[in-house]
């Protein structure tokens, strides 16, 4: 078993343990719910708690109907919320299955009239898939009985040709041009990276690349470029055929763990240590940190880093849990709320409503907030049903979140 899947599965352990804790208020709030529709309408928010999904329409909370007893609903506790293209709700849900040396078992979910868990071959131990744009999903079993990608095809699951020999796959992404991209891992630890071309896998690694060992996350420029950020080895990029790092110069953060690109096309990029705090944008072939030496933000790490639709440069701070936002050239500290058992501060999620409204979970915080006119207030106000929840998963069904 690989180092980050042990990792991976003694930090899932620790959250099971924590939601098991505070599940029973969730519980008890459901059932003078109204039902969720059988579809969710475009554009609604959709929120996750421990073991409910919940809408929001016209100004009332409606609860997602899950009698796992009755019709094999999700079990266990939600891990991810997304949506595809045409606003069907999936998520993945995570339970241990005491087995330590397979680890914890990761179930994909669809809701459509109720959850329906998907099984590839008789397996439902699920843990990566991707919505391409023309809403195929792709799926990749995780605890090795069945090899592969697969992908839904007249309700069935069909394998994709030849991937059952790309190895472990540790990552499925789809290029803004419709090709199946994927990173995966040898059995001696060497990392690749394959695209589906053509409908055959060809390796756009040879092995001898300096992040060759790392992990590795797959984004695309505004132009297409594809783009990997490495655990050690900082950005590279994919032109004319070879790897090279932007501008020609080693990135200065070396374990990246956040990468993406302003609505102007700045790559700009954020990792765990110290010694590198802070974002970090690439322009004119130069690498530069965000406002500066003496910007506050970020002296061990951040949470998460985008931009609003109009624009503007919003972070989440996993030093003290605040949110910012960078405006003429100056940050504002927007969300510096923290929970009131005197925990301490956790970093929110945050993202924008089609609307372009801000919306955040918190951290520690219960509920989910908004941001408007300057102000945060609790969705669904004192009688919401979420409002003693924390860390909600959050988005909207027209795909943003």
């Amino acid at each position: 078993m690989s180092t980050h899947k042990l990792n991976l599965g003694v930090a899932i352990a620790s959250t099971i343990a924590m939601v098991m804790l505070i599940s029973g208020c969730q519980t008890q709030s459901v059932k003078a719910l109204p039902k969720a529709p059988a579809v969710v309408p475009k554009g609604t928010l959709t929120v996750l708690g421990q073991y409910y999904g919940y809408v929001y329409i016209d100004g009332e909370w409606k609860v997602l109907p899950n009698d796992a007893s009755a019709n094999g609903g999700p079990s266990d506790a939600f891990q991810s919320l997304d949506f595809s293209p045409k606003g069907m709700l999936t998520a993945t849900t995570v339970g241990s299955n005491d087995n330590a040396l397979v680890g914890n078992e990761i179930g994909l979910w669809t809701y459509d009239k109720r959850w329906r868990q998907a099984t590839i071959n008789g397996d439902t131990n699920v843990s990566l898939y991707v919505w391409s744009p023309s809403n195929v999903l792709y799926a990749v079993p995780d605890d090795g009985q069945v090899a592969g990608i697969w992908y839904v095809s007249k309700n069935s699951w069909k394998s994709v040709k030849g991937s059952s020999a790309l190895g472990y796959i540790n990552s499925i992404e789809i290029s803004p041009k419709g090709t199946l991209t994927v990173t995966s891992q040898a059995s001696n630890g060497a990392a690749s990276v394959w695209q589906d071309l053509n409908g055959k896998w060809t390796r756009l690694t040879t092995g001898n690349e300096a992040f060759a060992a790392d992990g590795l996350q797959v984004k695309w420029s505004p132009t297409g470029v594809l783009t990997l950020g490495t655990s050690q080895h900082g950005v590279w990029q994919y032109v004319d055929g070879a790897w090279r790092q932007p501008g020609g110069v080693a990135s200065p953060i070396a374990d990246v763990t956040q990468l993406s690109w302003s609505s102007q096309g700045t790559l700009v990029i954020s990792g765990d240590s110290s010694n590198s705090a802070g974002l970090w944008e690439m322009e004119n072939g130069q690498w530069s940190r965000v406002d500066g030496a003496n910007s506050p933000i970020a002296k061990d790490g951040i949470r998460q880093f985008g931009w609003s639709p109009s624009g503007v440069l919003t972070v989440s701070d996993s030093t003290n849990g605040h949110i910012y936002q960078y405006q003429n050239g100056k940050w504002t500290d927007i969300w510096s709320k923290s929970a009131s058992n005197g925990q301490d501060p956790v970093a929110p999620t945050f993202g924008w409503s089609p609307q372009g409204v801000l919306v955040c979970n918190g951290g520690n915080m219960d509920g989910l907030w908004q941001y408007q006119n300057g102000k945060w207030t609790e969705i669904g106000g004192q009688n919401s049903p979420i409002k003693n929840q924390s860390s909600l998963l959050f988005g909207w069904s027209d795909g943003t979140n």
